[in-house]
């Protein structure tokens, strides 16, 4: 079947407004992603820094710096705190977003209030990582009232140093992460859901009610 001309016609006019759109991204993008990249890529054969008044370099090194990385013994340990950091923040972050979106999108719960709570839990999003990390520097300082609170209802008995010990400041910037980024994350795979065609989900279902009474018939092609 083939698509008149006149339909093919709307068809390109909103592809061209679609790409339009796309624009502001893109140039986004390329200045503060894609470039930085790039520049940072090439400098890093170049030995160029300054030791007091005196500028060093640019000098071509090669493959000088990343011997050295490799060599110093430190790129492992950097990449397991990245590691750590990642499961740390991501994984909760990506189960709790998958949870939402499929709330969210589920036509048959009819959730009251939904739009007002995808405002506020997309909210914290909007705030700069620097106030985010300054609200939590006062939470959990030592006199902070975390603190105090669990020093008054006699969890700990004295001030515990939450950005002192590792795995305790790891959870810390672990929880920032999540409550910055898991309302970004919802919206984005509600988005990707809301977009499968409702036909998927009626034949799945069908496949769960009336498959089991057929699996012990379906015939063998070996």
């Amino acid at each position: 079947m083939s698509t008149s001309p006149k339909r093919r016609g709307k068809v390109e006019k909103h592809n061209k407004w679609g790409y339009i759109f796309l624009i502001p991204f893109v140039v986004v993008y390329v200045i503060f992603q894609l470039i930085p990249l790039i520049s940072t890529i090439y400098n890093s054969f170049y030995e160029n820094y300054r030791s007091g008044l005196i500028q060093v370099g640019p000098n071509f090194v090669g493959l000088d710096n990343y011997k050295e990385l490799f060599a110093g013994g430190y790129f492992w340990l950097y990449l397991r705190n990245t590691l750590i950091m990642w499961v740390l923040g991501f994984v909760p972050q990506i189960i709790v977003s998958l949870i939402l979106g499929a709330w969210f999108s589920d036509m048959r719960l009819n959730l009251k209030c939904s739009r007002f709570f995808k405002t506020v839990i997309y909210l914290p999003n909007l705030i700069m990582a620097s106030a985010f990390s300054m609200l939590f520097f006062a939470l959990f300082a030592d006199t902070g009232p975390v603190n105090a609170m669990l020093t008054h209802v006699g969890v700990i008995s004295e001030a515990y140093s939450f950005l002192s010990h590792k795995w305790s400041a790891r959870g810390l910037v672990a929880l920032m992460n999540f409550l910055m980024w898991f309302g970004n994350t919802t919206i984005l795979l509600m988005a990707g859901m809301m977009g499968i065609d409702p036909s998927l989900f009626e034949a799945a279902r069908w496949m769960e009610q009336h498959l089991p009474r057929y699996s012990g018939r379906l015939p063998c092609h070996c």
